[in-house]
């Protein structure tokens, strides 16, 4: 039964969700123990890795079985004896849509495994890859490395285009962290790559391949491969015209179900959190969604779909309603940067990006008209620097200031080539020139703790010339383009800036 909706919040349902899960022991749901341990960390509390990590080591693993014995970890909730009371008794779940039920029935631990095993697989690693403290980080890297090989096997089931709702979960759970996506990139790539091109068959919307869906145009799909394609920073245009079908489709109380069926918690949550983070108030609001997850959250306060992921399904959903008290360009999230889109010098995005990220800003209906802060900048002194100390020297300064860079707030750096890099500020935000103000500043001091050896006390540091203006997201690539014009005579004017640099803002409407 659903619990009655007041007043209060969604970041007060979801702040109430999120204290159910921080309380419980992790111990006590050996599916998602490292999930719950890992929110535990992001809010500060006690979350020692030590029993975890040595419970997973000790256990005897079979990785040529494909059964449960496969990894260190429990993966299928028919082997746990005893489940803990937010989860419940087997015979308390369901299929979270109502037209699948005789499936459910008919193969339970098929159904089951669909949801669970890419959960499972994408939250641990990510665990381990990202949420364990140094101390035990090797033991967490030689966790990686003995089930590698076996998370591939299973990866590549769902690049064999067998069931679109199954492959899209196991593409949506690999997108949602960056530490898996980077480690199993391409089997993202294989599902999204031919899930993409059934969606462009059928026109932009995701289908359905199996009874009794089979055809169908499905949201859920649709969503999952959307944030797929977004994480994997490949075909905007198809991108949007998967948002734009998933938008139109939501209920007219807020909400999302599939094939006509009734609104459900998972599908919700699916695209709730893609839209929030993609598509700006001006074109979508997230109240009547966050409203509908509300009323569909259960009497003890847990969010349940199917039954066994309910502890996090609680703290995703906890976590996005909190987000939406936020700003939307803190919700932003930024496309994966592919390998063959990251600079090796600097470990920033390359020039590619720009033109990728500009793609998926003009295409999405509501972000292209989102104001977006862009930032050109060139090195002085670098040359001068090349030539004195040697291109080697000059990689490590070119590095050093992509480390810089990178801790520039609501934004995300490019390397434009040779000395020259682009700021792409986050859609809708603003305040670029105070956080550059001061980057330029904790520049200067960590060039000089930095390459002060190099020269001693006379060296002369590479100072930042820094143009900055504000264009509508869709002509992000015209902005830097024009940005890239503009410093030509911004440097003739400042051949020589002072220690710290120099920066202008500059209205590109107003010469265009």
């Amino acid at each position: 039964m659903a619990t009655v909706v007041t007043s209060i919040t969604p970041g007060a349902v979801g702040r109430d969700a999120l204290a159910r899960v921080l309380a419980l022991r992790p111990e006590r749901d050996r599916l998602f123990e490292a999930t719950i341990l890992r929110t535990r960390a992001s809010y500060g509390l006690p979350a020692n890795p030590t029993d975890l990590l040595s419970r997973w080591t000790s256990r005897r693993v079979d990785p040529d079985s494909a059964g449960e014995l496969r990894y260190p970890w429990t993966i299928s909730p028919r082997f746990i004896r005893a489940h803990p009371p937010h989860v419940g008794s087997t015979d308390t779940w369901r299929a979270w849509r109502p037209a699948e039920t005789e499936l459910w029935i008919r193969d339970p631990g098929a159904f089951t495994s669909r949801l669970i095993l890419p959960l499972v697989i994408t939250e641990n690693v990510a665990w381990l890859a990202g949420s364990v403290d140094d101390l035990h980080g090797r033991v967490a890297t030689g966790l990686l490395e003995t089930v590698a090989p076996t998370i591939r096997r299973d990866l590549a089931g769902y690049v064999a285009d067998r069931h679109a709702w199954g492959d899209t979960w196991a593409l949506w759970c690999l997108a949602r962290h960056p530490e898996t996506l980077r480690r199993f990139y391409p089997f993202a790539l294989a599902i999204a790559d031919g899930y993409a091109a059934r969606a462009l068959a059928a026109g932009g919307v995701g289908l359905g391949s199996r009874y009794p869906f089979h055809d169908r145009p499905l949201v859920s799909v649709s969503a999952q491969l959307a944030r797929g394609l977004i994480g994997l920073g490949m075909r905007p245009k198809l991108t949007a015209d998967l948002v734009r079908h998933v938008t139109r489709a939501e209920d007219p109380d807020g909400g999302w179900g599939d094939a006509g069926g009734p609104v459900d918690p998972l599908t919700t949550f699916v695209v709730l959190e893609l839209l929030s983070a993609l598509v700006p108030p001006s074109a979508f609001d997230p109240l009547p969604a966050a409203r509908a997850l509300s009323r569909l959250r259960d009497d003890d306060g847990w969010w349940r779909a199917h039954g066994p992921e309910t502890a996090w399904l609680t703290a995703e959903i906890g976590r996005t309603l909190v987000q939406l008290d936020r700003p939307f360009s803190e919700r932003w999230r930024w496309p994966q940067i592919s390998v063959e889109h990251r600079d090796r010098r600097t470990g920033l995005a390359a020039y590619a990006y720009v033109d990728d990220i500009g793609r998926l800003f003009a295409e999405v209906r509501g972000l292209a008209d989102a104001p977006v802060e862009v930032a050109f900048i060139d090195l002085a002194g670098f040359g001068a620097w090349n030539t004195t100390y040697g291109m080697r020297m000059g990689d490590d300064v070119l590095g050093a200031f992509g480390e810089g860079l990178r801790t520039v707030s609501g934004c995300l750096a490019v390397r434009d080539g040779g000395d020259e890099f682009v700021l792409i500020g986050a859609p809708t935000g603003s305040g670029l020139v105070r956080r550059l103000e001061t980057f330029r500043v904790e520049w200067l001091e960590r060039f000089r703790s930095r390459f002060q050896a190099v020269g001693g006390d006379a060296i002369a540091p590479v100072r930042p010339r820094i143009l900055v203006t504000t264009v509508a997201a869709r002509d992000l690539v015209a902005a830097r383009d024009a940005l890239g014009l503009e410093i030509g005579p911004f440097k003739a004017a400042n051949p020589d800036p002072p220690e710290t640099g120099v920066m202008a803002r500059v209205d590109l409407h107003r010469r265009s």
